[in-house]
């Protein structure tokens, strides 16, 4: 699991608020992001997330797996994830 010391976040209304207290940045994840931020809180590994998404939405892990890549990607170009 990533340092997020710096990261306040919350769920309203199905979607992820989180701000970079350091930064002062604001962030907001659709509702899938923020399922895939929580299970990357709660320390699960990628694989386990793409296996746990693909099964629950019954979509093929090579596309999950890209799209969780994508979303780790863009986490970590905004600081929000190391």
């Amino acid at each position: 699991m990533a340092d997020n010391s710096n990261i306040i976040w919350s769920i309203v209304d199905d979607e992820a608020v989180l701000l970079d207290t350091s930064s002062g940045h604001y962030f907001s994840l659709n509702p899938l992001a923020t399922e895939i931020w929580t299970y990357l809180q709660t320390g699960d590994s990628v694989p386990e997330i793409v296996r746990t998404i693909a099964d629950k939405y019954s979509v093929e892990k090579e596309i999950v797996g890209r799209d969780v890549s994508e979303l780790i990607g863009e986490l970590q170009a905004a600081r929000l994830w190391t």
